[in-house]
């Protein structure tokens, strides 16, 4: 298969699933606007995004995740990985501060790194027996990012993240209590 019609063929796929992520460029600053509901109770979701130090886990891309703040101090926390898709693969390192809104949401911002900017916000909204995942951030890289495979690799990784959080939320509810999903994990 030629190199045009696999880009194609992608293309293709990953418009099917953009009403769950939407990224959008507008001259160097690449939006992202992605959300997904887990079966989980948000007590749960809350633990899984604030495990900062063992976010690399289960975080595709992520190789490493850390806070490197002292106690008491603003929290910090370090993150080195790459974000790519198929042969095209960028390496980031980025140190955010987190401010959080206890099971509401987690503010970030970049202080150094290899990105010029990246703020955002994951937040969390319990429904009924789930929690629907927001997750936004507007970014400017440090590095050359091509501009139509550039968003479409952006969609793709921001795609994956999202999955392995989901994953390992869904993997915590279910060993909180075996055989119990939603809000009946928790308790």
């Amino acid at each position: 298969m030629s190199l045009l019609a696999l880009c194609l063929l992608w293309f293709s796929a990953d418009a099917l699933a953009e009403r769950d992520v939407r990224i959008a460029r507008d001259a160097d600053t690449i939006r992202i606007d992605a959300r997904l509901r887990v079966d989980v109770h948000h007590h749960i979701a809350w633990q899984v995004l604030t495990d900062y130090d063992n976010l690399a886990r289960f975080v595709p891309g992520l190789q490493t995740s850390r806070i490197v703040s002292e106690p008491g101090a603003p929290l910090l926390l370090q993150q080195t990985g790459q974000s790519g898709f198929l042969w095209l693969t960028l390496p980031i390192e980025v140190v955010v501060r987190i401010v959080e809104a206890p099971l509401v949401a987690i503010r970030f911002s970049a202080v150094s790194g290899t990105l010029k900017s990246k703020s955002g916000e994951w937040r969390i909204e319990a429904q009924d027996d789930a929690t629907l995942l927001i997750y936004r951030a507007s970014i400017v890289p440090g590095f050359w990012v091509p501009p139509v495979i550039g968003t479409a690799m952006m969609g793709q990784d921001v795609r994956s993240k999202l999955v392995g959080v989901a994953n390992e939320m869904t993997r915590r509810a279910a060993a909180a209590q075996p055989g119990k999903s939603g809000s009946e994990a928790y308790r």
